[in-house]
């Protein structure tokens, strides 16, 4: 019995990828060095032969090193709820994984919280999948020589995306790759943005065109930052900042009256589906102090993580911008905020929340619920 055990445990090993990868660079290192070249003088003495033999015994040498490299880890964050978790998604997202990667770790929310989340939990949910997240890293560090590579696969509401960015700046990673499902290519899982401390460079004049493109109303000037009207109970420390990345007629328009007016619906029958903190599905806080529009219209970005990163600085600036201007009409002496009512892709929201760590600027939650008259559960977070 032990003994059909370890041929079973050979068998394996011998025909797993990672074991195959170093038998096939053990036998042609073994071609490139001579052994075989020595039975090749038993039949022919032409150089071309074994220059032939050696160059190809060198590239397969390399591809049994790519078959047995360590591949990383893909984590593949699920954040929605039971009654909402998409299951062909997520089980999308973890193939692409498991294809990818030589580890997958799997954290799923409607698994390990069956409810909805509480409004005070979603930031411990969070924290908990970066924690899970760290360890993991530090378990592949500690068995490996090198720093080893990290995707996310992420599936959540927008805040939750920005609160997960947030939270990841807290740890200095070489190299994390935020990968999505493609708008464009069915359920394809593609490259979504890299997060890392070029995201924090200035863009370029080739960066800014690309981008400018993408912003047909502000080719010719930046967007400007709008004041709103004093009225009683206004913020006039907040600013609103209004990104629209994908197709959504009313977005723009529904966040200028959230900003402008305070309130989250035009009235009982029309909700902006909008949800400002510290509020409840109604409520509002009165009108912030100004407001910045950002909007690339209808279309969908095109998956190309180097755009993605430039369009998340791109707004990041805009913010940054923004923010230094509006305290300076203020004074200088009060501590500027900002709400980010934001429409577009997972991961340029989750590269913002990274980039906006130490920031005060806090996402505006839209539930399409309240659109269209259903009211969310009374856990239900914004």
């Amino acid at each position: 019995m032990e003994h059909m055990r370890w041929l079973g445990q050979l068998r394996r090993l011998v025909f797993s990828r990672e074991g195959g990868g170093t038998l096939l660079m053990a036998a042609c290192t073994a071609v490139a060095l001579g052994v075989v070249p020595d039975i090749l003088e038993q039949w022919t003495r032409q150089p071309w032969v074994f220059l032939v033999v050696f160059v190809a015994a060198l590239l397969l040498v390399l591809t049994g090193w790519v078959l047995q490299r360590p591949r990383g880890l893909g984590v593949v964050v699920s954040l929605y709820p039971a009654d909402r978790t998409q299951a062909s998604r997520v089980l999308a997202l973890k193939n692409a994984s498991r294809r990818t990667h030589g580890a997958t770790l799997v954290v799923d929310s409607a698994l390990l919280w069956p409810g909805e989340v509480s409004v005070q939990g979603r930031s411990d949910v969070v924290d908990f999948v970066a924690r899970l997240v760290d360890a993991q890293i530090e378990e592949l560090r500690a068995s490996g020589n090198t720093e080893p590579e990290i995707a996310l696969y992420v599936l959540a509401h927008l805040q939750d995306a920005f609160l997960l960015g947030r939270r990841l700046a807290d740890d200095v990673q070489t190299s994390l790759v935020v990968m999505h499902l493609s708008q464009a290519a069915g359920r394809s899982v593609v490259p979504g943005v890299v997060l890392g401390s070029g995201l924090r460079d200035p863009l370029g004049a080739q960066q800014r065109a690309r981008v400018g493109r993408l912003l047909p109303v502000y080719r010719a000037e930046e967007p400007a930052l709008v004041a709103i009207p004093e009225a009683p109970g206004q913020q006039r420390h907040r600013i609103a900042v209004i990104v629209r990345l994908a197709s959504a007629a009313s977005m723009v328009d529904d966040a200028r009256h959230v900003a402008a007016t305070g309130q989250v619906s035009y009235g009982p029958e029309h909700h902006t589906g909008y949800r400002l903190p510290d509020t409840g599905p109604a409520g509002g806080q009165g009108p912030c102090g100004a407001y910045l529009v950002i909007d690339a219209g209808d279309a969908y970005l095109p998956d190309d993580p180097s755009l993605n990163a430039a369009v998340t600085t791109y707004i990041w600036e805009r913010w940054q911008a923004a923010r230094r201007q509006w305290a300076q009409h203020l004074g200088g002496t009060t501590a500027v905020e900002g709400l980010l009512f934001f429409h577009g892709p997972l991961p340029v929201v989750l590269a913002l929340g990274w980039l906006a760590a130490r920031d005060r600027l806090t996402l505006v939650h839209h539930d399409l619920r309240l659109v269209q008259g259903a009211p969310p559960s009374a856990t239900a977070g914004p």
